[in-house]
């Protein structure tokens, strides 16, 4: 089984990725507030930057709450996890490219495997695909595709990850799927990976 991270490590790479992804987000609603301190009048030009600023800081923060938060969320059913984890991937990459999702489980407490595992795929796409998240009998698959080529050297340095290797490069970018290895390790579970040009698949069981 591959070694696990320390508590330290993944708490250091888990803050470091949930700041960088609200970042932006918040300077722009910020630079939007000073503008509207220095022109009333200008509501209508900022108006919109902080409706969509405001919304994906809102989406991101309910979907982090979940996949990195205390295991004492209140979720009402599957329709509910899906409509969050839909909520942030929209907020990710490129609209002309979007990451269409396909959630089919019946568990609802395996949210946290389940948000976890759709946040570690997501970053392999280049232009947008589909990611499909299925119970079955034997665990939990994870699929992503596309018709273009997803990011080689994410698909490596995830791989790494689930080995227990860090990469030198940005290693925040992984904090969800150090985690997820963490969470796995300690309850005696590995994760199966296997990566093509078009496809990336892990298998939880």
């Amino acid at each position: 089984m591959p070694q696990s991270f320390s508590s330290t490590q993944v708490a250091e790479l888990i803050c470091t990725r949930i700041s960088h992804d609200l970042i932006g987000n918040i300077g722009a609603v910020s630079n939007a507030v000073e503008l509207l301190d220095d022109d009333p009048e200008s509501i209508e030009d900022v108006k919109p930057i902080l409706e969509i600023s405001s919304k994906v800081l809102s989406d991101r923060l309910k979907f982090f709450r979940l996949a990195f938060g205390l295991n004492n969320a209140t979720l009402k059913n599957v329709e509910e996890l899906s409509k969050i984890a839909q909520n942030y991937v929209q907020t990710l990459g490129n609209r002309n490219f979007p990451i269409n999702l396909d959630i089919k489980i019946n568990n609802v407490q395996i949210y946290k495997i389940v948000l976890l595992g759709i946040m570690s795929l997501t970053d392999v796409f280049i232009k947008g695909g589909k990611l499909c998240v299925t119970e079955n009998s034997e665990g939990l698959d994870f699929i992503a595709s596309s018709d273009f080529s997803l990011s080689k050297p994410k698909l490596q340095n995830l791989q790494n990850v689930l080995q227990g290797i860090l990469p030198d490069e940005n290693p925040a970018q992984y904090a969800q799927t150090v985690y997820l290895q963490s969470m796995l390790h300690n309850l005696g579970i590995t994760v199966k990976a296997s990566f093509s040009e078009f496809e990336a698949k892990l298998q939880i069981a």
